[in-house]
């Protein structure tokens, strides 16, 4: 497929102007059709790209004869229907995560591309920022031995009024904090242990006044016995984003993650001695904080699949099986 790929980019507001700083930053991504509800914030956004117009209809824009693909940035319970409608009117898709509300929505969306030969990709940013990026090699390279677990927090406090958010909606989101920010945790724990099967865990409400969780505690374990937790809030009044790997011989630490984070992101490789009572010894890698930077990798990595007309990676059943988990832990509410 020469030249640039066309694309439309639908949500043009909240994550959708992230993705206009990342589309930007990839030169052979062509954005041609900015859709908004808000008309004039799809107008603000098309203004930026040379050529590109503004819709207020996503319908109208997937019928677009000349549009290669679409890219969706809008409420959860919007992502299922303009998935199904961009891939039925041929278009590749790439959507945020969590790619839809129901697990059978993203298992239709696959098999729909499956049989359009389309590519079809859910949006896991966090597997494309530095600081996993490295993680992974590092561990790849039989750094830290065989996993044994993996620990991850991430939350924040909130904002005031966020109990008025359509986040905090599970009409519109699906649930609440597990679904927003628990699902990455989720995804990047499978991208180290592979399918878990065994799943545990608590989504509570216990901070914000609102039917949707504000804090979630899931474990993890796959069929080797390997073992991971996470912990995501809503609450966390001191911002945190902490990804630990605990190996045979060692950890590798995934810290911050830029923006309110810390404003940093660094990976933390400690080795043990032989004597375990003895401090294990550290490096520090700092990595480039800058959050754009997973987006506009994403990006990339769906327009070369959609090039070599192959699977992405996350794909579609990455994004079945961690809203499956999530789904599980809903189920013992």
């Amino acid at each position: 497929m020469p030249g640039k790929l066309k694309l439309a980019l639908i949500g043009a507001g909240g994550i959708g102007a992230r993705w206009l700083e990342a589309i930007a930053q990839v030169p052979l991504a062509r954005l041609t059709l900015a859709v908004d509800t808000d008309l004039n914030r799809a107008r603000a956004a098309a203004a930026r790209f040379p050529g590109c117009q503004a819709l207020a209809d996503w319908r109208a824009a997937v019928r677009a004869p000349d549009l290669q693909a679409v890219l969706i940035a809008t409420p959860h319970n919007l992502l299922s229907p303009i998935t199904m409608g961009a891939l039925c009117a041929g278009k590749h898709v790439l959507a945020e995560k969590p790619g839809a509300v129901r697990p059978l929505d993203i298992r239709r969306a696959v098999r729909l591309a499956e049989r359009r030969k389309l590519v079809y990709m859910v949006g896991f940013n966090h597997r494309f920022h530095p600081g996993f990026i490295l993680a992974r090699r590092l561990w790849q390279a039989g750094r830290i031995g065989e996993i044994q677990f993996i620990r991850a927090r991430y939350g924040f406090g909130g904002r005031p009024g966020m109990e008025k958010e359509w986040r905090l909606d599970p009409a519109v989101s699906g649930g609440g904090e597990l679904i927003d920010q628990g699902i990455h945790m989720i995804d990047m724990v499978r991208s180290f242990l592979g399918d878990c099967r065994e799943v545990a865990g608590f989504a509570e409400a216990l901070y914000w006044p609102s039917p949707a969780d504000d804090n979630a505690f899931v474990l993890m374990k796959n069929q080797s016995g390997r073992i991971g937790s996470i912990h995501v809030s809503w609450s966390n009044w001191d911002p945190i984003h902490q990804f630990e790997i605990y190996g045979t011989k060692g950890y590798i630490k995934v810290e911050g993650l830029g923006r309110k984070y810390g404003g940093t992101e660094a990976v933390v490789v400690g080795l043990k001695q032989r004597d375990p009572r003895l401090a294990p010894r550290e490096r520090r890698y700092v990595c480039n904080p800058d959050a754009n930077l997973s987006l506009s990798r994403e990006l990339k990595e769906f327009m070369s699949a959609v090039r070599q007309g192959r699977a992405p990676v996350p794909n579609g059943a990455d994004a079945y099986q961690a809203l499956t988990i999530v789904k599980k832990i809903y189920g013992r509410r």
